[in-house]
């Protein structure tokens, strides 16, 4: 395909094969790599495919991630782009401030302390599929709700109080979702996080996040709206981009028999084997917008204040001039998948935890069952590429 330069794309694009990036993504790194998009939303941003420009514009303070005021960029409406206060919606010093507080909690240190529950959870969900039928949905049984108890764990929240809500949390995430329901699922989750400070509020836990957060509202170290903004980030992004990422990456390791061999003879390949999943899949094909502060340019292309710009790590992890053949799932890379994390202050906060998750979510599972097939052609498979957040809707599998 070859692009005119006055074409704008509208979202979605086509996707890839199997839970891979829109091929058209390579074509537009090559040709227009500093491209107008149209959201769902009615509204154009610019769409970077070069790693060099991705990591460029999420290091640079010229580039806000504060999305809060009136007639901000929307991927479709009002979702936690728009929430006040939010971690994700922070820009330094306040975003600084912000995470301060929850660095402690989700460094390299704290991801081991949550290790040992991780695979304890694990090991109960698959002693339980091993009892019931095979061949089973490896999602519904295993990834989702993996994913589920971890992340209320992490947060001391009860699971079915968070599960009551999966709906909203799908909403706001989606990518085809009516604006107002999109804005309606929004509210929802902030008044859930407001419930859910108001019972911790009188004796907080600073060992945890949420209880941290109230701990630091109380001290006037953060306000009230980074309290409850940051809670509400906390409680969306806990859990869908974990079953994503595991569910896809292990699609694409029964995909690729070889490369699971090698690890299934050599468990000490499990870190590498995530890293390559984490840059071969990342959790999504596109990524939250953000606004230039003022008049700057990008490879000639003038961005103007008040403009906004997406920066797809997929595109970044697949830009051929840093990753050698990158359509390639290859776990004896040299390069690490960090560069799906993002860059700049807003590097990923739960990418120390996220990697220990993978990890034992990934060796548990190939343990206990290193015979685990995939029950219908991978082809066959139906993929949620509606939602930010992409991976299989199910995943049938027999052992």
């Amino acid at each position: 395909m070859t692009l005119s330069d006055t074409d704008i794309l509208q979202w979605p694009l086509p996707a890839g094969e199997h839970g891979t990036p829109p091929p058209l993504y390579a074509t537009l790194r090559r040709e227009r790599p500093v491209c107008p998009l149209r959201m769902p939303s009615g509204q154009t941003t610019w769409l970077l495919t070069r790693h060099d420009d991705i990591t460029g514009v999420l290091t640079d303070p010229r580039f806000s991630r504060d999305l809060v005021y009136p007639g901000a960029p929307r991927l479709i409406g009002e979702d936690f782009n728009s929430v006040p206060g939010g971690i994700f919606n922070l820009d330094p010093p306040r975003h600084t401030r912000v995470r301060q507080i929850l660095n402690p909690l989700f460094n390299r240190r704290a991801a081991e302390r949550y290790s040992t529950a991780i695979a304890a959870h694990a090991e109960d969900l698959l002693t339980a599929m091993a009892a019931g039928s095979n061949p089973a949905d490896l999602v519904s049984a295993y990834t989702a709700p993996l994913a589920l108890r971890v992340s209320c764990g992490l947060l001391r929240i009860p699971a079915d109080r968070r599960q009551a809500l999966h709906g909203c949390f799908r909403e706001q995430t989606s990518q085809n979702a009516d604006r107002t329901d999109v804005s309606a699922a929004t509210e929802q989750i902030g008044a859930l996080a407001a419930e859910i400070v108001a019972d911790k509020w009188s004796a907080p836990d600073p060992t945890e996040p949420i209880g941290a957060l109230i701990a630091a509202r109380q001290a006037e170290e953060i306000t009230s709206d980074e309290l409850h903004g940051t809670v509400s980030y906390l409680l969306v992004t806990g859990i869908e981009p974990l079953v994503s990422s595991a569910s896809t990456g292990i699609v694409t390791l029964l995909r690729h028999p070889e490369e699971l061999q090698c690890v299934l003879e050599d468990p000490r390949l499990w870190p590498a084997v995530v890293e390559e999943v984490l840059r071969f899949h990342h959790n999504g094909y596109l990524s939250n917008p953000r606004v230039a502060l003022e008049d700057t340019e990008i490879r000639g292309v003038p961005i103007r204040a008040g403009e906004s710009v997406v920066t797809p790590m997929i595109a970044a992890t697949w830009d051929p001039d840093h990753y050698k053949h990158p359509h390639r799932f290859n776990i004896h890379r040299r390069t690490d998948g960090s560069r799906t994390f993002g860059a700049g202050p807003h590097f990923c906060l739960g990418a120390s935890l996220a990697r220990a998750y993978l990890r034992i979510a990934f060796e548990a599972l190939f343990t206990r069952f290193p015979r685990l097939i995939l029950a219908i052609d991978a082809d066959e498979l139906p993929w949620d590429e509606d939602n930010l957040f992409t991976r299989p809707l199910v995943l049938p599998v027999a052992w």
